[in-house]
């Protein structure tokens, strides 16, 4: 399965979360990280410590490096670039399933709902003919507050695609880079848990 993490929105742990989900996979499936994002944010990585490889390729030729990456591997992550480019658009093509990131914030959810309507656009496209292309925003630095509750609330009623999963904000996300997948038993790697296994249950519908 190829999952990739688009949104135009800085700041909203599209990197992180991304790291996340592959440190998660890694555990019990053959995974890859590709870094198609020229900022190179995965580079702080800690691959021995992830015991996750990390590629990068920001080329013309990334939707060759996706096909070799998801023909050795059971699951490959990819985190696109912040910003809208045709690299990205070559890499959301070739997913099985996007991510959305998005902060429960008007601002944020103003350039996930853009984000939705592009990878409409390319599920419809002729690329995506005979393969289906799935896609949810997922909210991220989710808190128990009103506005949280007020942003799904929007989404739901907006009738875009939304995952029931939510990640919090929470350090141990932040330091999965360096310091590897949260503890099994912290609240941290069970909202990872909870998205891998809705992400794995959408994709089989």
């Amino acid at each position: 399965m190829i999952v990739s993490l688009y949104s135009t929105k800085g700041g909203c742990g599209k990197s992180t979360l991304a790291v996340c989900l592959a440190a998660y996979w890694s555990q019990s499936k053959k995974t890859a990280l590709l870094d198609a994002d020229p900022q190179a944010s995965l580079a702080v990585c800690r691959q021995e410590v992830l015991r996750v490889p990390v590629f990068e390729d920001t080329s013309k030729r990334i939707g060759k490096t996706i096909a070799r990456l998801a023909a050795e591997y059971e699951r490959v992550v990819i985190d696109t670039a912040g910003y809208r480019r045709n690299k990205s658009m070559e890499a959301l093509v070739h997913s099985d399933f996007v991510l959305v990131p998005c902060k429960p914030s008007p601002f944020d959810v103003t350039e996930a709902l853009a984000a939705v309507e592009l990878l409409h656009e390319i599920a419809d496209s002729k690329a995506r003919k005979n393969a289906p292309l799935r896609y949810a925003i997922v909210l991220t630095m989710a808190q128990r507050t009103a506005i949280a509750s007020e942003i799904r609330q929007e989404l739901e009623n907006a009738g875009v695609p939304l995952m029931s999963a939510q990640i919090g904000q929470r350090v141990a996300f932040v330091e999965t880079p360096v310091a590897g997948f949260p503890p099994a038993s912290s609240v941290a790697a069970l909202e990872i848990e909870l998205l891998a296994r809705e992400l794995r249950r959408r994709q089989r519908i």
